[in-house]
C-alpha cells in the first residue's frame, strides 16, 4: 500500500554501492554456474538468498521480467568452457 508521497513503506536493504556489488556478485556467480543460473533464473529470491542477498520486490520484478535469460543462457556455457573453472574450483 502507498502512502500519500506514492511510498510503498518497503525499506531498501541497500544502499547504492551494495545493490552494485549484490547484483554484480549475483551475475559473476550465475555466468560461471549452469546450476545457480537456473536457479536465479527460476527463483531469484531464494538463489539470491543463498549468497546472503535479500531482494526487494522491484530486483524481482527485474530478474524475473526484464532480464533476457535465453540470450544469456547462449553465451554463458561458451564463456564457462574457456574460463576452465574445474582447474581452479576443484582443486583442493
Amino acid at each position: 500500500m502507498k502512502d500519500d508521497n506514492g511510498n510503498t513503506g518497503e525499506h531498501e536493504p541497500y544502499g547504492f554501492m551494495e545493490r552494485e556489488l549484490a547484483f554484480k556478485l549475483l551475475a559473476s556467480h550465475a555466468l560461471v554456474d549452469h546450476e545457480f543460473f537456473n536457479w536465479l533464473r527460476d527463483d531469484p529470491e531464494n538463489a539470491a538468498a543463498h549468497l546472503h542477498i535479500r531482494l526487494t520486490d522491484a530486483d524481482l520484478e527485474y530478474l524475473r521480467k526484464e532480464v533476457a535469460w535465453d540470450e544469456i543462457a547462449k553465451v554463458a556455457e561458451p564463456v564457462r568452457r574457456s574460463l576452465k573453472l574445474e582447474m581452479v574450483t576443484n582443486s583442493w
